[in-house]
């Protein structure tokens, strides 16, 4: 497998409008139901001491963005799982790109990366759309940096992937914000598809 092809070949994947559909309703199915399952996850009670500014005790009392990455993997890998994306892995912080560790090509340069939750088919590239799905989670806001990362896994001719999903857990009271990420045949387009905490 070679690595770093250069940017003069790039070749990004343009979804149809069949498939962002279908990822919108699999990406807000999964996320309502991370929300109204585990509401607990967003709910936890502040028992910090005072001198913690309020933000950092806004962010602390949640449970660390592994923990609930994990249980939106779940959902998205079960709501996968009758799908034609059935053969798929839903991974967690999965930092190879087969035999190497995951290096992506980006605006800020060459990064090692472990990506929040990866919808792929592991070392199989006989399957046609091999990367599927790419998600930074943050409990806090999403950086330039975490767009950036996306936006290179969709361009980086090593993966391709086919979308991209921007997602913070506990930025906003009322609702998890989410971001949607593709090529639109021009460029990369950024989504909204946020969905609120008390349906």
């Amino acid at each position: 497998m070679q690595l770093n092809q250069p940017a003069d070949t790039l070749i990004m994947i343009q979804p149809t409008d069949q498939q962002i559909e279908f990822i919108k309703d699999i990406l807000t199915r999964s996320i309502e139901e991370l929300i109204s399952i585990d509401s607990d996850i967003f709910n936890i009670d502040e028992v910090m001491p005072q001198q913690i500014s309020p933000d950092a005790r806004h962010l602390n009392r949640q449970l660390h963005e592994t923990t609930i990455n994990h249980r939106l993997a779940v959902y998205i890998e079960r709501n996968i799982s009758e799908t034609d994306l059935e053969n798929y892995s839903v991974d967690i912080e999965y930092n190879r790109f087969y035999g190497n560790l995951k290096i992506l090509d980006t605006v800020e340069g060459y990064l090692s990366v472990r990506p929040d939750i990866l919808v792929h088919s592991r070392i199989n590239d006989q399957v046609e759309q091999q990367h599927y799905l790419v998600i930074e989670a943050k409990k806090g806001a999403i950086s330039e940096h975490d767009i950036n990362k996306i936006q290179g896994f969709i361009s980086d001719n090593n993966y391709n992937y086919l979308f991209g999903m921007a997602i913070s857990y506990c930025h906003s009271d009322e609702v998890v914000l989410a971001d949607l990420y593709y090529y639109n045949g021009n460029e990369i387009v950024r989504e909204n598809i946020d969905r609120p905490k008390t349906l």
